[in-house]
């Protein structure tokens, strides 16, 4: 079983432009090409210690009739390519973010209560990735009880404008995985050298940021064949290795 040029063309080109819309990580992190969709290994890009890291492969299945996979029309082929790749996005974010977490080079704890702590905090970290040589904006990474404390209404007026300038943040997101293991808030501030706009990652230059991902296989789709139930199955797959070449410029902030 096969799909020709013109439709598996197709289905790549859906896979991108999807996992592209649902990625946080795509949208926030630089990367940049290996050149080798078979690669494993890939330098981590620490220069006073360097070492090679892991690449990973995430993959989700999919499968289709004979029928709608060689409709006259791709209308089903795109239907369970986005399901898929929607899914792939968040395995691929579920990995990303909650290591950029656990592996912060700095720590900011404390009573994320009120807005006045919240603004401290942010401050705090926004210090250590100056310090760093990181002054560009910032991006900020929340769960979601940290997205409702960004939130909160004084006087009737939502203070997340506020904090976001003076934290010197330019671009926000937020994620589930930062949850785990309980909703306490959390964030994630990633330092940068260069404006990067809110989900301009894809078209930033990733040597200069401290953290960058590694595609050797960029998202897309293969043909895997013929099941016992007599449906095609299909996967999207990508393979990537995310690298914190200077864990300086990334801030971990949560409760105590």
């Amino acid at each position: 079983m096969y799909l020709s040029a013109e439709r598996l063309a197709l289905a790549n080109q859906a896979v991108r432009e999807t996992f592209e819309q649902c990625s946080i990580a795509w949208q926030a992190v630089p990367h940049w090409d290996t050149g080798d969709p078979g690669q494993i290994n890939v330098p981590d890009g620490i220069v006073a210690t360097p070492n090679v890291i892991t690449v990973q492969t995430r993959s989700e299945p999919f499968e289709l009739t004979l029928g709608e996979a060689i409709a006259p029309t791709p209308d089903a082929l795109l239907t369970g390519v986005a399901s898929a790749t929607k899914t792939l996005a968040k395995d691929v974010d579920d990995d990303i973010l909650q290591y950029l977490y656990t592996n912060a080079g700095n720590d900011v704890a404390t009573a994320l209560v009120t807005p006045q702590p919240l603004l401290n905090a942010l401050v705090d970290a926004r210090v250590y990735v100056e310090d760093a040589g990181y002054r560009a904006p910032s991006c900020l990474i929340t769960n979601t009880e940290g997205y409702k404390k960004l939130s909160h209404l004084v006087g009737g007026v939502s203070i997340l404008p506020q904090l976001l300038t003076t934290a010197n943040i330019d671009s926000l997101y937020r994620t589930k995985p930062l949850n785990a293991p309980d909703a306490n808030t959390r964030f994630v501030l990633i330092g940068r050298r260069r404006r990067i706009p809110q989900g301009a990652a894809p078209e930033a230059s990733p040597g200069e940021e401290p953290v960058d991902v590694a595609i050797s296989l960029w998202p897309s789709v293969q043909v895997d064949g013929e099941l016992p139930t007599g449906k095609i199955q299909l996967t999207v797959r990508v393979r990537y290795a995310l690298r914190i070449t200077d864990d300086t410029g990334v801030v971990r902030v949560h409760n105590p």
